[in-house]
């Protein structure tokens, strides 16, 4: 991917040292990222430039970031204050320039345009054409704003991060900017009901086989026979759950049978139920469950 939209050659782009980032990839082609961006405040402002590209930038701030010079195409923009947990959007289509002083924390969120027609194509409707949001103009948006935090964790811990969740966060995001800032429709009525028992069947076996989450979300609705739009609303319909939180619920139940009728160690039972370490995993269990694996376990053992 030419220029600077995301991981370490977004920081280079802005002024900042390598940030964090996932990726997550379709095939060859990088449909959607994040990377953290984040520094203290500077003695002096830096030039930042982001060249052009053919996709956009959701920049939720996570601090307030006060006005600054900006540049699109050259021409000076006005920048109103933008208050963190507000985000901006900006068109890689055009090059964007800015000197900044101030400290930053920004979740910078690409996607590509490709990502954006072929949701459209699986909703149904035509391709958007473009994301309506004037350059620099902040906007308070729940769903966004959930989203990108949603992200924080895993910004942090990429190995703890499951290819379902970010596909499901990807997705989520692409589907809200185009039908909410975009010229793409609501599209045709969602067709209703879950899943055949077939296709119930055949989803679960796959996602117990990947117990760690490592597949992804177009694989299994491939295997279903659907787009991953329907299969996501379908299996959510079923099951009452996205499938990366009905596996998760899983993990947990395997993981509370082997604490209970096994002697592996905690450490173990992490590995054997797809967690990336024992502090994932009791990190996670301790939050779904309220109490500590190990403490959960002596108080049914004894």
């Amino acid at each position: 991917m030419a220029g600077g939209a995301y991981g370490e050659r977004l920081g280079e782009a802005v002024g900042a040292e390598a940030s964090p980032s996932i990726l997550v990839q379709r095939l060859q082609r990088t449909d959607f990222a994040a990377t953290r961006v984040s520094w203290g405040k500077r003695e002096s402002g830096r030039l930042g430039r982001i060249e052009r590209e053919d996709g956009y930038l959701v920049c939720l701030q996570l601090l307030d970031l006060e006005p600054h010079p900006y540049w699109v195409e050259g021409r000076p923009v006005t920048i109103a204050p933008i208050r963190g947990g507000q985000f901006t959007l900006l068109d890689l289509n055009c090059e964007h320039s800015s000197v900044l002083a101030d400290p930053i924390d920004c979740l910078a969120m690409y996607i590509s345009r490709q990502s954006l027609d072929r949701i459209a194509e699986e909703r149904g409707v035509s391709r958007t054409s473009t994301i309506g949001i004037a350059p620099g103009a902040p906007l308070d948006d729940l769903v966004v704003r959930s989203l990108g935090t949603s992200l924080l964790p895993a910004l942090e811990a990429p190995e703890q991060a499951s290819q379902l969740f970010l596909d499901h966060v990807g997705m989520a995001l692409l589907g809200h900017l185009g039908s909410a800032y975009g010229d793409m429709p609501g599209g045709r009525r969602p067709k209703r009901g879950g899943l055949a028992p077939w296709q119930e069947r055949r989803a679960k076996e796959i996602l117990m086989a990947h117990l760690d989450g490592d597949i992804a979300l177009e694989e299994l609705a491939h295997e279903c026979g659907l787009s991953r739009s329907h299969f996501a609303r379908a299996f959510k319909e079923t099951t009452g759950a996205p499938p990366h939180r009905w596996l998760l619920a899983r993990r947990i139940e395997r993981a509370q049978d082997l604490l209970l009728n096994s002697n592996l160690s905690i450490t173990e039972i992490a590995s054997s139920c797809g967690f990336a370490d024992q502090s994932h995993f009791t990190r996670v269990f301790a939050k779904m469950v309220e109490t500590g694996p190990g403490e959960w376990r002596r108080c049914r053992r004894w």
